[in-house]
């Protein structure tokens, strides 16, 4: 793991859980998801924080599967990349909040 790499998914999990954000809750505890399609190379620049219920848990990416958990939470686009949207957002905010954009 690169320095940058190592820096972004350390900022990337200081945001908090994309979806507990959402929906007005506390995160308890973060991993990072890494967005990619099906089995192919993960690039440690496209996370998304998430907490574990929301990753692993019943009603996480990997407990519902993709296609259930975007459409349970109207990821944009529906679609698993949608994470990094709602991640670019939060990273946006993030920063406008101190004065590094």
């Amino acid at each position: 793991m690169s320095r940058a790499s190592a820096a972004w998914m350390g900022f990337v999990a200081s945001l908090g859980c994309v979806v507990c954000r959402r929906a007005g809750t506390q995160p308890n505890g973060i991993e990072l998801h890494h967005v990619a399609e099906g089995s192919g190379k993960r690039s440690d620049f496209a996370v998304a924080p998430l907490c574990p219920e929301h990753h692993r848990g019943a009603s996480g990416f990997h407990g519902q599967g993709s296609r259930a958990f975007c459409s349970a939470y109207r990821l944009p686009g529906e679609s698993e990349y949608g994470l990094l949207v709602w991640t670019a957002e939060d990273a946006a905010r993030a920063l406008l909040a101190r004065g590094a954009l």
